[in-house]
Formats: structure tokens, sequence, C-alpha cells
């Protein structure tokens, strides 16, 4: 038995592009045939549905609250069809994505709690991001990292502050995953697959496939376990034959 998780996913709560709210996803995920999802918003430093100049613990609660809608569908969903405590119960996993010049990352293992705590975080550059997730046993893994858009001035790569890179992409052209997967193999780093989806009508691409994440033999427990498999490539990527 296999277990799938998507990796890179946005709502309308904490991301400015976000269309469905994070509670949309919970039935469409489960019923292809996915175990969980991480909600990936986009942090302050990127389109972000928190307001900008609000309190800290405003922001950080407008931001999660994305997540906190999710995670509570999931409890209800996991409850109604007596899925809780089962191999088949259906997890949502908190994580940020942080926007730089040119360049945006996928944090994984640190929380709301975290957040509230540690506002510096708003204006870390690369190096103290990467240590802050590293010193607490989290994951930060660069995303999309050969994208090509209008709006971006630059083009940015770091590979001394990631644990590894997404090489899939379900927003991205063909050319911009191969690059990064061209990328990943030069530095040995780890890859992740994500779908880097803003709306759950765009879950199933137009081969009828999912468009992204990451399989594993079995359930993972929390943000730490997906971060401790992923640095020792113990995985199977959704989208990429392999």
């Amino acid at each position: 038995m296999s277990y799938k998780y998507e990796t890179h996913l946005h709502t309308a709560q904490g991301s400015a592009c976000g269309v469905s709210s994070g509670s949309d996803y919970i039935e469409p995920y489960f019923n292809a045939g996915y175990s969980g999802i991480f909600v990936t918003d986009h942090f302050f430093g990127g389109n972000t549905a928190a307001p900008k100049d609000a309190h800290w613990e405003t922001r950080v609660k407008v931001y999660c609250s994305g997540y906190e809608a999710a995670f509570n569908e999931a409890i209800a969903f996991n409850n109604k069809n007596n899925l809780t405590g089962t191999d088949k119960e259906f997890k949502v996993f908190f994580g940020i994505e942080q926007t730089f010049d040119g360049d945006d990352y996928l944090i994984y293992g640190i929380d709301k709690n975290w957040l509230l705590n540690h506002p510096e975080i708003e204006n870390m550059n690369h190096s103290e991001l990467f240590n802050a997730v590293n010193s607490v046993g989290g994951l930060m893994i660069q995303a999309h990292p050969f994208r090509f858009r209008s709006y971006q001035t630059a083009m940015h790569q770091h590979p001394l502050d990631v644990h590894g890179i997404e090489i899939y992409n379900g927003g991205n052209k063909i050319i911009e995953n191969q690059i990064a997967e061209l990328y990943a193999k030069a530095m040995d780093f780890p890859t992740t697959s994500g779908s880097d989806i803003h709306n759950v009508s765009k879950l199933i691409n137009h081969e009828g496939i999912p468009c992204g994440g990451m399989e594993f033999t079995t359930p993972l427990q929390d943000a730490f376990d997906y971060g401790r498999r992923v640095k020792a490539k113990n995985y199977k990527l959704i989208g990429i034959e392999k």
C-alpha cells in the first residue's frame, strides 16, 4: 500500500492568489487517493492574504486560517467516515512558502506558535532562514527554481541554503521542471514534487492524473517525519516516472 501527500498547496484564506478555501480540498484529495496535504500558503515575503500593516499576531492568525480550515475539515471528514486512528485517516500538515527576490522556498517543521514567537522571520535572509529551519529539524526546499514568469526580474539559486529542490511542479512548463531536475542531480540534492495548487478544480490534469505530490510506503506522522524521509531520499515523486 502507498500513501500520497500533496506538498505544495495554497488556500484563499492565506494566499491572495488562492481560489479555494482550505476546507474545500479534503474530500477531493481523499477521493483522488491521497492520504494528506501540506498547506503552504504564501508567506509575508510573497503574495500573502494577511494584512501587511496589522499587528504581528493578527497577521499570523490570518495567515494560518487556511491551514486551520483544512485541518478542522479533515477532522470532521475523518470522524464522519470512521477513518480516525486508521491508516486511511486523512491528515493535514502545516508549511509555508517564503519568497525572496526571484526565488521561493517551501518550509516544513515550523508551526503557528513558532511564527508567533519569531517575528524576525519576516526579515531573515536565505541563510538565516535556512539556519532557523535547520535548527529545529525542519526542511527547506527551493520551489520551482527555474520558473520563468513575466513578474520576475531575477532568478536565483542558493545551494548552500536548502535541503533539496522541487523538481516537479504542477504549474510549471515541462522544460522548467527538466532544468530543475538537472540542477538537483548536479548538486545531488533530495527532490520533491508538488502541484502548487490554488484551485481545487485543478487537482486532476487534462490527462486525468493528479498534478503532483510525494508517495511513501508508510503514513507520514508529522512534518518532521516528512523532512527526515526527504533528506534520506526515501520517497517516490508523483508526476515523474522513475
